[in-house]
């Protein structure tokens, strides 16, 4: 007979670890956690140079609410109030639940949590574990839910489809990857952690052990919301990590090297001054994401990296010596106040590094490549998916029973203050296993899951192996014309030749694994073509992306910032953004509805 989960979350990594601790902690413990591969995903391979968590402010001395940084969380538009006030007002406890797991915040002798400026944000709401945050939360959650709660973990497998019938889930497909044999696993409700679509970008920060499993999800029937909305910035190439914070905040050289080897200090062909280039070099520390209302400033930095590299030519960071016409006493007040309030005025940006932050030099080192000596290879890549699939506040999706959270959900708009998806992850995962303990689902059709499996293990009989089938042509397209310069024709002509392939799809490649891997790409790629031939025509160049219309940038249209922008299989469509709310009951009101407790 088969075994019929409670519950089954898809993924390994912060937020599917809090959603399968959070779920126990509820009581509902007839659960599992699926993943392809327990070693695999963003959280546990990836970081920058002090990786971020966005909080309410927790320094002692600070004005904060969870309204205001709701409000912050939304400024910037097309983010819904309701979802940005749970992730504020639940920041706290998700916070000091990871602290006392073990997860190593700094904190200062009073008792405080000193926090610093991040991207998109003038608070100090930010703090950092260092360069592997999220590395750290994963292990931590990862030891609850494995060690002390017991949760089985069913690793090694792929989920092919979620298995819908009559609007709700029933359970998942899965293919087993040691055995190549298609299993089925039935259960009242699935939560999804699987992370953005990384599959679908060749220049990137995501890991390679990151795919996603976006395609899958649309497949499934849920909607997008801003699914055109993601945040790209410079990062290193041989080995993908962001170059933010402290790399950019010590002012590096960068340099581009041509064909013949020539080096060029780019630029200072890129803005009025030398000091206005060093200036906003310091400012994309923590304006990392390209935005499109910092063109002009220090996003402009985005576009000379695109523009060198589009020559052909080799982008690179230099931190071994100053750029030309550094003068310390010449930076902006801001600048020389922050690397002297952290005794980094040294001599080369190395040694400002060194001071400033030593673990940024050392994620490298263990990748040995030595910052004291060399140029770091540099490029423009995508780094976080703003957008993802459509849900409610409580993060279920229009499929009853199917809760998304993290990175695959559409949780922020334009924009969104950096590391405030490391929050969304444990606010997310709070949130729905509340829901799903106090809306119990009914049991899973039999018949739905007997029908998968049949229909699947026939398809999986007509798979033979082709060494010949490689669809790695299409990151590289995405990369060039749907990242963050987007330009319709070629938007178009992408469009049109992904639709080609999805329609004659052979059932063949070099594994059944790698199949679906592409199906699943592929689909994701079409998705976001379409929802930006079919949005950004009305919205214009928003947030993190520019739109060009034969050469010509389409200018942003800022009505559409009340918005959030909604995709399905009926095309696209807009929905008003919820405001903040304000709640009016009464203390009083709320203590009424607590239970009466019998002394």
């Amino acid at each position: 007979m088969m075994k019929i989960y409670d519950a089954i979350v898809i993924g390994s990594g912060a937020a599917g670890y809090c959603a399968a601790d959070r779920l126990f902690e509820n009581g509902i413990t007839n659960i599992a956690v699926i993943t392809e591969s327990r070693l695999s995903g963003t959280s546990r391979n990836t970081g920058s140079d002090k990786q971020t968590y966005y909080k309410i402010s927790m320094d002692g001395h600070s004005a904060d609410s969870a309204y205001k940084m709701a409000e912050d969380i939304c400024s910037l538009g097309s983010c819904d109030g309701i979802k940005a006030y749970k992730q504020a007002l639940n920041s706290t406890e998700c916070f000091l639940r990871l602290c006392r797991y073990g997860v190593n915040f700094p904190k200062d002798e009073f008792g405080g949590y000193p926090g610093y400026k991040t991207d998109h944000d003038n608070t100090t709401r930010a703090t950092s574990a260092g360069p592997l945050t999220s590395k750290m939360m994963t292990y931590a959650l990862e030891r609850r839910v494995l060690e002390h709660n017991k949760t089985p973990l069913l690793d090694n497998r792929q989920v092919i489809e979620i298995i819908v019938r009559n609007g709700r889930v029933h359970g998942v497909a899965v293919l087993n990857n040691e055995t190549d044999s298609i299993e089925i696993i039935a259960s009242k409700t699935v939560v999804a952690a699987t992370g953005a679509p990384a599959c679908i970008y060749k220049n990137s920060v995501y890991p390679h052990s990151q795919h996603g499993m976006t395609g899958v999800l649309i497949n499934s029937g849920v909607k997008l919301c801003n699914f055109t909305q993601w945040q790209y910035g410079p990062a290193s190439v041989d080995f993908r990590w962001n170059v933010s914070g402290s790399f950019m905040q010590v002012i590096p050289r960068f340099v581009s090297i041509d064909e013949n080897g020539t080096e060029n200090e780019f630029l200072l062909d890129c803005f009025p001054s030398a000091k206005e280039a060093l200036d906003n070099v310091f400012l994309k520390g923590y304006q990392w994401p390209f935005c499109y209302d910092k063109i002009l400033y220090s996003s402009g930095i985005d576009i000379a990296v695109h523009k060198e590299t589009a020559k052909g030519n080799t982008v690179y960071l230099d931190f071994t010596k100053n750029p030309a016409g550094y003068d310390f006493n010449a930076l902006s007040d801001e600048a020389k106040y922050y690397l002297s309030a952290n005794n980094a005025v040294a001599e080369t940006p190395v040694e400002r590094l060194k001071i400033l932050n030593a673990k940024a030099i050392d994620v490298y080192s263990r990748q040995g490549i030595d910052l004291y000596t060399e140029k770091l290879k540099i490029s423009v890549s995508a780094q976080h998916n703003n957008g993802g699939v459509d849900t409610d506040e409580n993060y279920q999706s229009c499929i009853n029973g199917l809760y998304v959270i993290g990175e695959a959900a559409g949780s922020f708009g334009l924009t969104r203050p950096g590391g405030s998806a490391l929050n969304d992850t444990q606010v997310g995962g709070l949130v729905c296993a509340e829901h799903i303990k106090n809306h119990p689902a009914a049991m899973p059709d039999v018949h739905a899951l007997e029908d998968a499996k049949k229909r699947l293990s026939r398809l999986i009989s007509g798979f033979c192996v082709s060494e010949s089938i490689d669809y790695g042509f299409i990151p590289d397209k995405m990369s060039r014309c749907a990242s963050f310069i987007r330009k319709k024709e070629d938007c178009e002509a992408l469009l049109e030749e992904i639709n080609i392939i999805l329609s004659n799809l052979p059932l063949s490649n070099k594994t059944l694994s790698k199949y679906f891997y592409d199906k699943d790409m592929l689909t994701a790629s079409k998705a976001l073509l379409e929802a930006i031939l079919s949005e950004m025509p009305l919205t214009g160049s928003r947030g993190g992306s520019i739109f060009t219309v034969n050469g010509k940038i389409i200018e942003e249209n800022t009505e559409y910032r009340k918005y959030l922008s909604i995709t399905g299989s009926n095309g696209i469509s807009f929905r008003d953004v919820s405001p903040v709310p304000y709640p009016k009951k009464t203390f009083e009101m709320y203590l009424n509805k607590i239970n009466e407790v019998q002394y």
